[in-house]
């Protein structure tokens, strides 16, 4: 699928603005990790404090310091109310064994608490571990640790748990206005990379809109370029060419007057004697060309008749020499030497299977020198049009069953492609078909390896446009300008003379052809013709 400019400038632009969005959004999720991280911490500390702060108004006095923590309603009330801090989940105090002085959740008391993981070590950590820690995990609690000291000997420790589950919560609420300002940044972007392909793409459509009424044929194009861009030096170029088209064919023809100039009568008396050369060099070459035809056949045929001796005067026996003479005589020579170079072909002397090595070769070059002369007499040879109003589609219905084999041949796909309602075109039927055939053999011929072929036929400018497309191996840049040259040919076998009959054909019936192609990719040939007058 092919993008336009415009598309393609549109998802340029909104690609940048994502990816900027999205890694703003992981540096803005990776920060408020880091801050939820260490609010809790701070909550944590904070409850842990007052646990500690009470806990050593109690072993300081007399009498068993755990059963004092376990049974103080002060001590409890603490460890109960961190249940109703963010993210908090439960508060402890653990002696040195791991096992449960009190707990938030009394019935917890007297187990021993399993281990898990450091909050301050997470909140140390990188940004990337929090994040992985948060999200790529399931929910689990860390805990705050703070030791508890009795005469300067640790004898247990404050545990608050915080719940990962709940600071993922409370990041997802965070994200809510970050996730609606991307959605909003990445709208406006669309938006504005709309705008600003417009902006920029404006000088094209105004030079395709220029080119095309200059290929209409009107006078005095000019194109209105903002200055200072390199736009505006195309627009300057585009200018001085209409201007100077202009004046050329205002100087050819479009200036009409009762009393032609002396200039313009002489110019006129030079282009019919022109005209009248080019006809006498036609026929000259056209009479040239047969004079030449004539000699290779009577060449062909005495090469056949030498052959034919050859091999008759090589296996004939001495003794019988004068019988193979009479039997020439009764005009059986003919007939004797095709039937000794069927059967007897290894009987041959090497001087004679020499001479007929050479008579092979004679053969082929004079064969070669018929079909170039053959091919330039149909060139040069003056073609009797029968124009009529012809349909691209009776003409496209005919083209498969005759491209059909060498397209199976050589694995290629065909597509036509005519609507209806498009109106019929002024020329020869038969030269017509014969122009569009050429065409698309010679696309079959270009994809060895299989591909696509498409006949295509529409409207361009007022008249009928046929396009065949293929996936070939393409046309290198320096051959296109000689590809309709008479004999000038790429293939191994080709004779160079396809091509330049679809151009003739073309330009017999007033039409244009032109050629795109990219090495690799395929080529392109462009047929315009007029369409018939309706009366």
């Amino acid at each position: 699928m092919r993008f336009s400019i415009r598309a393609k400038q549109i998802a340029g632009v909104t690609a940048i603005v994502g990816l900027a969005v999205a890694m703003l959004s992981i540096v803005y999720v990776a920060r408020l990790a880091q801050v939820g991280l260490r609010t809790s911490e701070t909550r944590g500390q904070l409850l842990a404090n007052a646990v500690i702060h009470r806990a050593g108004q109690l072993v300081n006095q007399q009498g068993d310091p755990y059963e004092a923590l376990r049974t103080d309603p002060g001590l409890l009330a603490i460890l109960q109310s961190s249940i109703y801090g963010e993210s908090v989940t439960d508060a402890a105090i653990l002696d040195a064994g791991r096992v449960v002085i009190a707990h938030s959740d009394a019935t917890r008391v007297g187990r021993t608490m399993e281990a898990r993981e450091d909050l301050s070590a997470l909140v140390a950590a990188s940004a990337w571990n929090q994040l992985m820690t948060l999200y790529s995990r399931d929910s689990h609690t860390l805990e705050f640790r703070q030791p508890l000291t009795l005469d300067n000997a640790a004898f247990g420790s404050v545990r608050i748990g915080v719940s990962t589950l709940l600071l993922r919560q409370e990041l997802d609420e965070a994200l809510k206005p970050a996730l609606y300002t991307s959605a909003a940044a990445l709208m406006i972007a669309v938006i504005v990379a709309a705008i600003l392909a417009q902006i920029v793409l404006r000088p094209i459509h105004v030079i395709r809109s220029g080119l095309t009424r200059l290929g209409k044929g009107e006078f005095g194009v000019t194109l209105d370029l903002p200055p200072g861009d390199e736009f505006s030096e195309l627009g300057t170029f585009f200018n001085a060419i209409s201007q100077q088209l202009s004046a050329d064919r205002s100087q050819l023809g479009g200036q009409k007057t009762d009393d032609p100039t002396p200039a313009q009568q002489e110019a006129v008396r030079s282009m019919l004697a022109y005209s009248r050369k080019l006809v006498a060099l036609g026929r000259l070459t056209a009479g040239l060309a047969h004079e030449v035809k004539n000699p290779l056949n009577a060449m062909m045929i005495h090469l056949e008749l030498l052959r034919t001796k050859l091999r008759a005067g090589a296996l004939q026996p001495a003794g019988n020499l004068a019988e193979a003479q009479s039997a020439k005589a009764g005009g059986r020579t003919a007939s004797l030497g095709l039937a000794l170079a069927a059967g007897d072909e290894a009987e041959l002397s090497p001087l004679t299977r020499g001479a007929l090595d050479h008579v092979e070769i004679i053969e082929k070059e004079v064969r070669r020198l018929d079909e170039v002369v053959q091919g330039f007499l149909k060139f040069s040879r003056p073609e009797d049009l029968r124009l009529q109003p012809v349909r691209i589609s009776s003409i496209f219905d005919e083209i498969p069953p005759i491209v059909r084999p060498e397209a199976e041949n050589h694995g290629v796909s065909v597509e036509l492609t005519c609507p209806d309602s498009l109106p019929a075109v002024h020329g020869d039927a038969a030269m017509l078909r014969q122009a569009f055939l050429n065409l698309a053999l010679n696309a079959c011929q270009a994809m060895p390896r299989g591909g696509s072929l498409r006949l295509t036929a529409g409207l361009s400018g007022g008249r009928v446009e046929v396009r065949i497309a293929d996936t070939g191996v393409g046309i290198r840049p320096e051959d296109l300008s000689r590809i309709f040259d008479l004999y000038f040919t790429t293939k191994e076998h080709g004779t160079g003379i396809g091509l330049s009959m679809v151009y003739r054909i073309v330009q017999l019936h007033d039409g244009d052809i032109e050629v795109e192609s990219t090495p690799g990719r395929g080529t392109t040939f462009r047929v315009l013709l007029p369409q018939a007058h309706v009366s």
